[in-house]
């Protein structure tokens, strides 16, 4: 049977309604509150002094719409503090609707570019086991990259097809979040791409097997009474309702009617489709519309998981290696600990809530939420930089000198206003009289506590390797 084209498929997507996906208006940019760093009210006041203009979002208090921005948000020096995320209002939905409690043990089965999983150790409180995997290993770099700027410590990264991870990962997860690969037709700014892609495929419905093998991973993971999220950002009930519906179709996973969020039009899910007759369940799913919401399209599910899955499906080698992390008493890490006290001032009874990870021939130390007793092997990143050896110096990173700011009472060189704004467009500030006790002093602000190491250039100059140009 010959395919029908891009615009019949668009057709029998949309129905009627396809001029309304075609002609919708661009959507609006949102920001996400890291709610373990700030607060809406503090966010809104830093933008609104950059000249931008917000609102809160009805139903959503971590979130603001952006209605007019001078620049990025994510150049603003507070969002490499880690206080907020740049985030479609759409996306942060599906992780909304988990549940989350700090202490769980949860997976993101699709992370990268880390959005989501953010959002998720954010409502974690950074208590607990987060996984976060995808396939794509140049999305490692951007996706760990995000997690440090919003401090999360209680995450190991792995890098793996989601559909291999039942060969390592038993069934200990309270929650998962399968954010499937998708074709992304929730949004029609990149339907060009979409019309190239779909063209070029010989099997379009590859697409859709994909997504339910990764959706039944998921369930795999799962505890008996845990829920997983399925989620995409395409309205095509193919990536779906029909995915959801062969899953419950065969193992009975029962759907979660998710609530009304005022500000939000949500449609229930489709129980028809091209012939096609769904489980009534689906009506408890979610479809969010760009041309009924202020956002770009998307479709959320949340299931329960009632009972176990068959054993013919199960394939999960208990005999996996595991690392088991440090605790901060130990031998290999009371020197390293004593190191911090010496030049930054922490006392050591700070770390007694991490575990601790040597690297690098132990010139790197990562450190992890205590909930970590082991840790299973084949991960890419386990937990946070800490630190590496610099000569005979341990030198903070610039993530955990954010998170341990109101611990540092040493080597810290408080900036001013007019200070902090000139080294964050420049990389350079003039402090006279500086005397700073080690070569890696730490950039302050009032406000924004501790930020980075600078470099003493022995000239009253205090030198920062930054990216790029921040506004302050």
């Amino acid at each position: 049977m010959m395919k029908p084209t891009f615009d019949q498929y668009l057709n029998n997507i949309f129905g009627t309604e396809l001029p309304l996906f075609l002609n919708h208006s661009p959507v609006s940019d949102f920001i996400r509150i890291n709610t373990m760093r700030s607060t809406a009210a503090q966010v809104t006041e830093i933008l609104n002094h950059h000249g931008f203009r917000t609102e809160p979002v009805a139903g959503l208090n971590d979130c603001l719409r952006i209605l007019y921005a001078p620049f990025d948000p994510t150049q603003c020096l507070h969002h490499f503090a880690g206080w907020f995320v740049k985030q479609s209002l759409s996306s942060q939905l599906p992780v909304h609707f988990m549940d989350i409690h700090p202490g769980q043990t949860i997976i993101d089965l699709c992370a990268a570019p880390g959005s989501k999983t953010t959002q998720i150790a954010t409502y974690m409180h950074n208590s607990g086991c987060l996984y976060a995997n995808d396939l794509s290993g140049k999305r490692m770099t951007p996706l760990a990259s995000r997690m440090d700027t919003c401090g999360v410590s209680h995450a190991v990264l792995y890098n793996k097809a989601a559909e291999r991870l039942t060969q390592i990962l038993p069934p200990i997860f309270d929650r998962v979040l399968a954010d499937v690969p998708c074709t992304g037709l929730g949004h029609n700014d990149t339907l060009e791409e979409n019309r190239n892609r779909y063209d070029q495929a010989k099997n379009p419905s590859a697409q859709y097997q994909l997504q339910y093998r990764i959706l039944l991973t998921g369930c795999r993971l799962l505890k008996v009474g845990g829920k997983i999220v399925y989620s995409t950002c395409s309205l095509n009930p193919e990536e779906d309702e029909a995915v959801v519906d062969e899953l419950v179709q065969r193992y009975g996973f029962k759907l979660i009617e998710i609530p009304e969020i005022e500000g939000v039009h949500a449609r229930p899910g489709i129980t028809q489709y091209q012939g096609k007759t769904f489980d009534s369940s689906l009506k408890n799913a979610r479809k969010i519309t760009p041309w009924e919401n202020d956002t770009q399209g998307f479709f959320v599910a949340v299931l329960e998981k009632t009972n176990e899955l068959p054993e013919r499906i199960q394939h999960f080698d208990p005999q996996t290696p595991v690392i088991e992390p440090k605790h901060w008493q130990d031998p290999d890490i009371l020197p390293i600990i004593a190191n911090f006290e010496q030049y930054y001032g922490i006392n050591p009874e700070v770390f007694k809530d991490y575990h601790f990870i040597l690297a690098n021939n132990k010139n790197a130390i990562y450190c992890i939420d205590a909930h970590w007793d082991k840790v299973i092997c084949g991960y890419q990143r386990a937990g946070i930089g800490l630190a590496r050896r610099r000569g005979g110096i341990w030198r903070l990173s610039h993530t955990m000198i954010q998170q341990l700011s109101p611990f540092i009472t040493k080597n810290k060189i408080l900036l001013n206003d007019a200070q902090m704004r000139e080294i964050a467009q420049t990389g350079d500030t003039t402090i006279p009289g500086i005397t700073p006790q080690s070569p890696y002093p730490v950039i302050a602000h009032e406000q924004l506590g501790c930020i980075a190491s600078g470099y003493d250039m022995q000239n009253n100059t205090i030198h920062w390797k930054r990216p790029c140009r921040y506004y302050f």
